[in-house]
């Protein structure tokens, strides 16, 4: 059994879960451990994020930050488990990951905070967790209040949602959102305008900072139509702005 594999193993014991079955908060950080063990990087990351999902338990935690994980583009399914009842993640210097899982299904979340994902390019409609569904109504990030994206430097697009699911009282989108921060995303040009008329009853703060193009459509005339397709249900909406 190699190193990784016994690291694996160690982390399903049946004592250690029961231990971490009493954390309100755990913190993982993958920095100065990755380049100790020599593995190949396709085994590596997949073992380590094995690690990962024997560490958090579904139940329990409330908090869960996950720090410099550098071998491999994929999180860890309990991001996107609807048995996950974590009040509130912490992504912070993700230099492979290069899309987001269905965060939107988790039942409790409250803050999500995404922060260095250095390769993430296109937050994609997958985010929201939206599955079709029959009679009923289908709500992503259903207790979400704020949201923030910092420095995440090649980010280009945030998919928006149709204009069918807009429309449709069957889906509710971000139904408690109250905060929504973009700093330093510089690629970045524009925002999902559907999704966030979907969730403008709630917003009240827009923050937009050291992003030159998002400030442009958004900033210099509020009077322009870009903010009046954000904030024409919602005047309490209040856009704060820097350049730089």
């Amino acid at each position: 059994m190699s190193e990784m594999e016994e690291l694996v193993e160690d982390a399903r014991q049946e004592q250690l879960k029961t231990l971490l079955q009493k954390l309100k908060t755990l913190r993982i950080s993958f920095e100065g451990t990755m380049n100790e063990m020599e593995q190949s990087s396709l085994s590596s990351s997949s073992m380590w994020m094995e690690v990962v999902e024997a560490l958090v338990p579904h139940y329990k935690l409330e908090k869960l930050k996950i720090r410099g994980y550098n071998k491999g583009s994929r999180l860890p399914h309990l991001m996107s488990s609807p048995l996950n009842f974590i009040k509130e993640i912490h992504l912070i210097h993700l230099s492979e990951v290069s899309s987001l899982p269905a965060i939107g299904k988790l039942p409790l979340l409250e803050r999500l905070y995404i922060w260095f994902v250095e390769q993430l390019k296109l937050v994609g409609s997958e985010f929201l967790g939206i599955e079709s569904s029959s009679d009923d109504v289908v709500v992503a990030f259903p207790k979400l209040n704020k949201l923030t994206f910092y420095y995440c430097k090649k980010w280009e697009e945030w998919e928006d949602i149709t204009e069918e699911e807009e429309e449709s009282a069957a889906i509710s989108i971000m139904p408690c959102l109250t905060r929504l921060s973009i700093d330093s995303c510089s690629s970045l040009k524009k925002l999902p305008h559907r999704l966030l008329r979907k969730a403008s009853s709630s917003l009240r703060s827009l923050n937009i900072r050291g992003s030159s193009e998002l400030v442009k459509t958004y900033g210099e005339d509020k009077e322009g139509s870009a903010w009046r397709s954000i904030s024409q249900h919602n005047p309490q909406l209040v856009l704060r702005h820097q350049p730089v």
